[in-house]
């Protein structure tokens, strides 16, 4: 039976949950773009020792009951099976899980935008080929101009669209899972960390506050010296092979 999108505050519970930034954005869309999908290091969701021991510290610091990261986009299991905050968490002996829209809700909300993605694929498809066949004065063309106007405006209304299933139906479908582990869990009082993009903050904060969670928040200062890395490149120059 499909999952269904609801809300329900915990009863008889207290929920604090501790937004941390996560090491690098975390992109959604429906289709990746053809560029990402043979990207490797996009594809590796690579982290950092730092801030690895960042989330440890944070470990330590909230001795959180459960933790969820929201989903990157790049994950596959199969190209990159060692996920390292998985390692760190079940290390901590805490829950750790990835959260993101359910399957079934997420290829019935791309169907309502197939007839945006067909038309724009096919405006594109006229559009180069007028551009291929080196159409005089094309600048001046009224018909081309009315193509590219039509693709921009589709565009501009698919992205709309996407970016509120981006934060706004996404981030209810995490808060939902949210919950419903912190019913599962033992005890009165619960402490969750939640990794996410920063640009998720501010409608985590707003759903948490409409279901009585308390709030803490944890975004992180990125600063990285050149010398240090001419320092590292360096001497890996000099290492023989």
């Amino acid at each position: 039976m499909p999952e269904v999108l609801e809300l329900k505050p915990l009863k008889n519970k207290n929920l604090k949950l501790i937004l941390i930034e996560s090491e690098f954005p975390i992109d959604w869309w429906f289709e990746t773009p053809e560029e990402l999908k043979e990207d490797l290091f996009w594809n590796l969701h690579l982290i950092s020792r730092e801030y690895l021991e960042l989330v440890d510290s944070l470990i330590e610091k909230y001795q959180p009951d459960f933790a969820i990261e929201e989903r990157p986009n790049s994950w596959d299991k199969v190209k990159n099976p060692n996920d390292p905050l998985k390692a760190l968490f079940k290390k901590r002996g805490i829950p750790f899980q990835h959260a993101d829209i359910s399957e079934n809700a997420e290829l019935y909300l791309s169907s309502a935008l197939d007839e945006h993605r067909i038309m724009i694929k096919k405006l594109e498809k006229q559009i180069n080929n007028l551009l291929k066949n080196g159409e005089k004065f094309i600048e001046n063309d009224e018909f081309f101009k009315r193509l590219v106007l039509w693709k921009d405006y589709l565009q501009i209304d698919y992205k709309t669209q996407e970016d509120e299933i981006r934060y706004k139906v996404r981030e209810a479908w995490i808060m939902m899972k949210l919950l419903n582990i912190g019913r599962d869990l033992e005890g009165t009082k619960l402490k969750c960390l939640l990794i996410c993009d920063l640009q998720h903050f501010n409608g985590f904060e707003h759903l948490a506050d409409e279901l009585g969670i308390e709030v803490e928040k944890v975004q992180i200062k990125r600063s990285i010296k050149a010398e240090e890395i001419e320092q590292v490149i360096e001497q890996d120059l000099k290492i023989d092979f």
